[in-house]
C-alpha cells in the first residue's frame, strides 16, 4: 500500500494529491496533524532520505532555538525523534512510501518516472 505523509492544507501536498488522483494511484494519507509518526517510521525516513527529511525552510524550523536545531542536525535519532514527534510540520512534505516507492517532496518529473505514468 502506498502511503503519503504530510499535512492536508499544504500547497505542495495539494499538488501531490492532484497528481495521485489524476493518475488514479490508490493511496492512504497519514496526516501529521491527526496522528503521531512512529519512531520506527521516522528512523526509516532518515535512513532512506537522510537529513533532507527536516525542512529547514519551514516556519516551524525557523522558530526553533539553536539547541533544538543542533539536535535536529545530529546523528542522535532518538533525540531527533523527540523533537520531531511534537512538531511534525518540520518534516519535508510530502513523503511517499510504498513497496517499491520512496519519494520526498513533489517533483512532477520524478513522480512520473517513479510511477511510470
Amino acid at each position: 500500500m502506498l502511503i503519503i505523509y504530510g499535512i492536508n492544507n499544504c500547497n505542495t501536498m495539494k499538488k501531490a494529491f492532484g497528481f495521485l488522483k489524476g493518475h488514479n494511484i490508490t493511496h492512504e494519507f497519514f496526516d501529521y496533524k491527526k496522528s503521531v509518526l512512529s519512531q520506527d517510521d521516522f528512523e526509516k525516513f532518515i535512513t532512506i532520505f537522510g537529513k533532507q527529511v527536516i525542512n529547514k525552510q519551514s516556519t516551524t524550523y525557523r522558530k526553533f532555538d539553536d539547541e533544538t536545531k543542533e539536535i535536529l542536525a545530529s546523528d542522535d535519532l532518538p533525540a531527533m525523534y523527540e523533537m520531531v514527534k511534537n512538531n511534525l510540520s518540520v518534516l519535508k512534505r510530502p513523503i511517499v512510501m510504498g513497496d517499491d516507492v520512496a519519494l520526498i517532496g513533489f517533483d512532477e518529473n520524478k513522480w512520473h518516472k517513479m510511477f511510470g505514468v
